[in-house]
């Protein structure tokens, strides 16, 4: 009893102290410059207005003209489009030189914000080749690490924020494997980056979200890439799994986006925000129910009950089911 009247307080005033610490934010979002990538639609549309509505002045990287053309119809002129395909870093160092040449005189960049990504192509293992694997890492991981490689120079010169988009997946492995495996990468390559400039001024956060209702999750768009990864698997295996096994895959993923697709996409906008705008900000943000109170328990569970519990609903392949 002594020990709980000891430690309750403590506990309290921890919880307290961490929360106006968090609270407390950078001043002169005027004079600071961001860039962000992927901002079409989605996450990264969605902060470069959030940002232009703070006043701060915003680079915002859009992999087509539709989507520069319509942000900029949106937005004032503290922001200002700029075409990249993180994929290929002759884009990556072409943007960097439009950004460096718009900077004013001794002033770089107070954030870097890698937030472009693609969920790659559906399937199994036995479905997904070593192109399907390329695709998302050639964004979701190297896109991110060749941005950051090239525009560090500003950041260093501005001592400013690296942030980088992961996701809850690259914590937990259960279906996806192209995205899974990109993210895991992503999530390993943040935290060398982040111990590396340690020292240096910079500081690196990460974003976790769980699922989120935005075109990387479209139902849609993620049946047709099963689709597509089912087609391409020789006509054996295509009898070995079958049908019904490629329909049972489909009717998961559209149970997931459904039961577990959060619609509140400001709550990820609102960390990055935080990661940009905070005096303390923290090092990982977990963003929605299912990354706090789902997710969070089972990367933490012994893996042989995670694995139980992730498998409970594994469905077989079509020779399986005739054995």
């Amino acid at each position: 009893m002594m020990v709980m009247i000891i430690i309750l307080p403590l506990v309290i005033f921890w919880i307290t102290y961490r929360w106006f610490k968090h609270k407390r934010t950078i001043a002169n979002y005027s004079s600071r410059y961001v860039f962000v990538t992927g901002c079409d639609s989605g996450f990264g549309n969605m902060l470069a207005k959030k940002l232009d509505g703070l006043g701060f002045n915003v680079f915002a990287g859009c992999l087509t003209q539709d989507g520069e053309e319509k942000l900029t119809r949106e937005t004032s002129e503290k922001v200002r489009t700029i075409r990249i395909d993180v994929s290929q870093t002759e884009s990556i160092e072409n943007a960097f030189t439009t950004v460096k040449s718009s900077l004013p005189s001794d002033t770089g960049l107070w954030g870097v914000v890698n937030n472009a990504g693609i969920a790659g192509n559906q399937g199994p293992v036995q479905w997904l080749t070593r192109k399907d694997y390329q695709e998302a890492f050639g964004i979701n991981t190297l896109g991110m690490v060749e941005t950051t490689r090239i525009f560090l120079p500003l950041v260093i010169q501005e001592k400013g924020r690296i942030i980088n988009i992961t996701s809850t997946m690259g914590r937990i492995a259960a279906m996806h494997p192209t995205y899974i495996v990109s993210k895991f990468a992503a999530e390993g390559y943040s935290d060398v980056l982040r111990r590396e400039l340690y020292k240096r001024g910079v500081t690196v956060h990460i974003l976790e979200p769980g699922f989120f209702r935005t075109d990387l999750i479209d139902v849609e768009r993620l049946h047709t890439g099963a689709d597509s990864s089912f087609r391409g698997i020789s006509s054996k295996l295509q009898q070995y799994y079958g049908q019904v096994y490629l329909d049972d895959w489909k009717d998961i993923i559209r149970k997931i986006v459904t039961n577990l697709g959060s619609p509140h996409i400001h709550l990820v906008v609102d960390a990055y925000v935080h990661a940009l705008t905070s005096k303390y900000p923290k090092y990982r943000y977990l963003v929605g129910n299912d990354a706090n109170y789902i997710f969070r328990i089972l990367w933490n569970l012994p893996e042989w009950i995670s694995d139980y519990l992730l498998t409970r609903t594994a469905i077989l392949p079509q020779a399986e089911r005739n054995s």
